[in-house]
């Protein structure tokens, strides 16, 4: 239990570190001497001067869209979209394989994704979640999901980098009615207020994070890998000596 305890403190300590090491590079860019102006929104903060804060809405191609209000296929159907819904989601931002479901091609195809778009969450628990999605096979979305299609001033990783900082936790925080059951609409996250620096800018902190986040990713599944085993271990031991397969007759406590 004791090192069970102390590898979950080392998985919090490392997600804090890659939340703060996302959050400067989003919001302050990579130049540490950069001179800095208010942003005019207090969530954000000071951000470099040649920087803009501009809310989503006009950073995208089209209007937020919501997902189909459609129930997956009893039978799983490889030769159809697959269908994406907010419990496919993990935490890290990927797809869950052991979710996979299917919507056919009629009911999807108002719903069909490209490359480059970003999924938001938008109920319950998970609300404020994204997902980028950049898949080989085709799919579409559901409807506690919000598509949103970046123009040609955001980059879609750019964007989901953002949805990992600490402003974007304190804007959903600002957002909810903590007497309700969590709720971002497309409304709410047409307001929400992006730093944006240039996209040369944006393409040089999108390499720096996915280097950074990559290692730090790696050693969150390491430990994670090993809590599982530790996991197991315990329950391993506990059933040998409740059911005698160990003597622990002559057992004595460790100083």
């Amino acid at each position: 239990d004791a090192l069970v305890a102390g590898k979950q403190a080392q998985v919090e300590d490392l997600r804090k570190y890659r939340t703060s090491l996302i959050t400067e590079a989003v919001t302050r860019g990579l130049n540490p001497n950069a001179p800095l102006r208010q942003s005019g929104i207090d969530l954000i903060g000071d951000i470099p001067q040649t920087w803009e804060c501009i809310p989503l809405k006009f950073l995208l191609h089209e209007q937020l869209m919501y997902g189909a209000n459609e129930t997956a296929e009893d039978e799983i159907n490889f030769n159809h979209p697959r269908y994406i819904r907010i419990t496919d989601i993990s935490e890290n931002g990927k797809l869950k394989s052991e979710t996979y479901r299917t919507l056919s091609p009629i009911k999807a195809e108002p719903y069909m994704l490209k490359s480059g778009d970003v999924l938001f969450a938008r109920s319950g628990a998970t609300a404020g979640k994204t997902y980028l999605y950049n898949e080989t096979y085709p799919a579409c979305f559901a409807g506690y999901l919000i598509k949103a299609s970046c123009g040609n001033k955001l980059l879609p990783t750019f964007l989901c980098y953002f949805t990992n900082t600490q402003p974007y936790i304190n804007w959903k925080s600002s957002i909810f009615d903590q007497s309700t059951i969590q709720n971002i609409s497309a409304e709410k996250y047409n307001g929400l207020p992006i730093p944006l620096p240039t996209m040369g800018e944006q393409q040089q902190i999108v390499k720096y994070l996915d280097e950074k986040t990559a290692k730090i990713d790696a050693l969150i599944d390491e430990l994670n890998q090993q809590l599982d085993e530790l996991a197991l271990y315990r329950k391993a031991v506990i059933s040998e000596a409740v059911t005698g397969k160990v003597d622990v007759r002559d057992w004595k406590p460790e100083d």
